[in-house]
């Protein structure tokens, strides 16, 4: 009777070790792949920011290169003062639009580069009736 108390007691245990052990790899396997979600959406976040930030600069790239064209147009006669006065206004909206010098501006504060277009578009400040 002891010896078959024992031998039920074994299989038993040996039942309950499998379902821990199945259980612990379910378990792990649910980590992995929580976790290589989070590494892959982490990873879109910063090709998004990437890809953002080098719109940005690419719109720098280019309102410098307008500006050049206007400065290279006017070499032939002095700038007035407001032709000047716009020249160095673009130049530091280039700044702000750059994120490798990220200018703060007067009025726009920091550009926030890794934002998509549609979060950091201009828009006009108005008043909306109520």
């Amino acid at each position: 009777m002891l010896i078959e108390l024992y031998e039920e007691s074994e299989v038993v245990r040996i039942a309950r070790e499998k379902r821990e052990e199945a259980t612990r790899k379910c378990e792990e396997e649910e980590r992995l792949r929580v976790e290589r979600r989070d590494r892959y959406n982490k990873e879109v976040e910063r090709t998004i920011a990437l890809k953002n930030a080098a719109l940005d600069y690419e719109k720098a790239c280019r309102i410098r290169a307008y500006v050049k064209a206007i400065e290279n147009a006017s070499s032939q006669e002095p700038l007035d003062d407001e032709t000047a006065a716009w020249i160095d206004w673009a130049k530091k909206k280039a700044d702000w639009f750059d994120p490798i010098v990220a200018r703060e501006d007067e009025l726009f504060g920091m550009r926030e580069h890794e934002k998509g277009e549609d979060n950091k578009s201009l828009k006009k400040a108005g008043y909306y009736w109520r």
